[in-house]
């Protein structure tokens, strides 16, 4: 009798097999190395009264755009929480948090090979002047 119980606990110890959640985890297809570049754009404008009298004041307007792409590459790994990703946007770039289950929020894109962040997106109204920073990436 010890033996048939000895054989049934040595079945079930080598039937009982884990599943393997790393496999399983969605936030594995976005691991890896990452190319970034930031784009910025800057807009000011105001009406210049200096004109000689009987003309209309005249909009006058500065603007600026630029692309920069980060000094090296950046990399995407899992962070501590489920759903939870770290993402460095080059080697001296501090740390930032993305939660996959809040996609779509602040503007946030993430597929499986393209990134996109509208950190500071454009005013909802009319302003004379505003500024505007988003990061793109492609996975390498």
């Amino acid at each position: 009798m010890k033996l048939f119980f000895y054989f049934l606990f040595l079945i079930a110890l080598v039937s009982c097999k884990k599943e393997d959640v790393t496999n399983t985890d969605p936030r594995l297809r976005y691991v890896g190395d990452w190319n970034f570049k930031s784009n910025s754009y800057s807009y000011s404008g105001f009406y210049d009264y200096n004109v000689p009298p009987g003309y209309s004041p005249i909009w006058t307007y500065t603007e600026s755009s630029s692309s920069d792409y980060n000094d090296s590459t950046g990399i995407i790994s899992i962070g501590l929480n489920p759903y939870e990703l770290i993402i460095k946007y080059c080697n001296t770039c501090p740390s930032q948090i993305f939660m996959l289950n809040e996609n779509g929020v602040n503007s946030w894109t993430l597929t499986d090979s393209t990134f996109f962040n509208d950190v500071v997106p454009p005013p909802p109204s009319y302003s004379p002047s505003y500024s505007t920073l988003n990061i793109e990436g492609w996975k390498l």
